[in-house]
């Protein structure tokens, strides 16, 4: 019976385990402006994005049949710099809004860099700073009730609520691990669970980072303008929250090998 029960415990803590590292990652990274900023800063991300874009759109106007030199105005303006302020400035509105630090979402235009003979009487009446709900709106995007913006808005603090409920079952999963260890037997099981949880996690590790590297590649090397942007700023964010998880795993194993050499107290019966 007791076999039984540290089986099925031991499961339920794989499971809750990888629970507890998405939404972790989630809360803790995707959610955090400072880590994408970090890990853009890191990978050079700002100035990789300005390279291929340029050059995605320069491709795509030749394969139109126009000529590349005719919309060099345009393309001199996708600098490093005017990149790294627009990309910081969304990742900041979407991040505040999922986190529910603001009721709306807004989005920056970077208009204000274009030279207004330049922009049709549309754009030229967009502002630089406005709510999705009012961008959709000018673009005549009839369903806006669709996109369940609320979902968003509650995303932050949805995550960090799993979060504590995982982490509160998983310690008690390893009271109730410790509680079924008779006095003076070796941590088996729990070091069992270590074991298991970090071997998993390292080869989930391993099979994303490969799937990683394939997928950039095609990305990168796709003619779409979106493919090339996701292929240059996904890739650094997946390899940075894939890096803790290689590190809780590395962490996992040795000290779940340790637990099987560790005895639990015994305590002796008063006469």
């Amino acid at each position: 019976m007791k076999a039984a029960a540290q089986v099925l415990l031991t499961i339920l803590f794989v499971i809750l385990f990888f629970v507890g590292l998405i939404t972790a990652s989630f809360k803790f990274q995707l959610l955090n402006y400072n880590f994408w900023n970090a890990t853009f800063q890191k990978h050079n991300v700002y100035q990789n994005l300005a390279v291929v874009s340029k050059e995605a759109f320069e491709q795509q106007i030749s394969k139109e049949g126009g000529n590349k030199n005719d919309v060099k105005i345009l393309t001199d303006l996708i600098t490093q710099e005017n990149v790294k302020e627009t990309v910081e400035r969304n990742l900041k509105n979407i991040l505040s809004f999922a986190n529910g630090e603001v009721s709306q979402m807004n989005v920056y235009l970077p208009i204000d860099k274009v030279p207004k003979n330049l922009l049709s009487k549309s754009i030229a009446g967009l502002k630089t700073e406005m709510t999705l709900q009012e961008l959709l709106t000018k673009f005549n995007y009839q369903d806006l009730e669709y996109l369940n913006l609320e979902d968003v808005a509650t995303t932050g603090q949805f995550m960090f609520y799993l979060f504590i409920g995982v982490s509160i079952f998983l310690l008690l999963i390893l009271i109730l691990l410790t509680l079924l260890v008779k006095s003076g037997a070796r941590f088996v099981a729990i070091g069992t669970t270590f074991i298991l949880s970090g071997g998993l996690t390292l080869f989930a590790v391993s099979a994303v980072v490969g799937i990683n590297t394939v997928v950039s590649t095609e990305l990168i090397n796709n003619t779409s303008i979106a493919a090339v942007i996701a292929g240059t700023m996904i890739p650094p964010i997946i390899t940075e929250v894939f890096y803790l998880w290689q590190i809780i795993g590395f962490i996992m194993l040795p000290l779940g090998v340790a637990l099987f050499f560790i005895k639990k107290p015994k305590y002796n019966n008063p006469k």
